[in-house]
């Protein structure tokens, strides 16, 4: 008998519907992520940290209230990386707290690590200390996504590189 009748590698949007759907089949399910990768790109390097970061410039700029409270409305005077990186990081942080709820609430197993396939039915799961650990399913489901694309012609800070950063440009909007 396997481990699990479903397991799949990758939570991000497509991993986690995956799983959610084989649990409510009353499938036993196993997701397998990197520790620091709940979510996927999507939510860790991806769209929502982009968005976020947008929506913060737009809030501390004070840009959305300007209409009603007049072109010299700012809610901060100087904008730090720092205030960008905390809001960013909170909003991650409370997403990454969402996905592990409904995976919990569907009895969903999280295994943190490195899959690799040993066979068609058994996969080798590495965690960040070198430990393995061999996991056998009916069915693997391989929802592991994407990379950015990095365009060699843009100069473009990464948002995972933002941390580098001493302080923000500042633009008269």
């Amino acid at each position: 008998m396997a481990d699990f009748e479903v397991v799949v590698i990758g939570s991000g949007p497509g991993g986690q519907k995956a799983a959610i759907a084989a649990a409510k089949l009353e499938k036993r399910v196993a997701v397998v992520e990197r520790r620091n990768m709940i979510g996927g790109v999507c939510i860790n390097t991806g769209t929502i940290p982009s968005k976020t970061l947008r929506e913060a410039v737009l809030y501390l700029t004070g840009l959305n209230q300007r209409e009603m409270y007049g072109q010299s409305y700012r809610v901060k005077d100087e904008i730090t990386v720092g205030d960008l990186g905390i809001r960013t990081q909170h909003v991650i942080g409370r997403e990454i707290d969402v996905i592990r709820s409904q995976l919990a609430r569907n009895h969903v197993t999280v295994l943190m690590g490195s899959a690799r396939f040993v066979d068609a039915h058994t996969l080798d799961v590495v965690d960040e200390a070198g430990r393995g650990v061999k996991v056998t399913a009916d069915k693997i489901i391989v929802a592991t996504g994407t990379r950015p694309a990095r365009a060699e012609s843009y100069k473009v800070a990464a948002l995972d590189a933002m941390n580098k950063l001493r302080r923000v440009a500042r633009f008269e909007l």
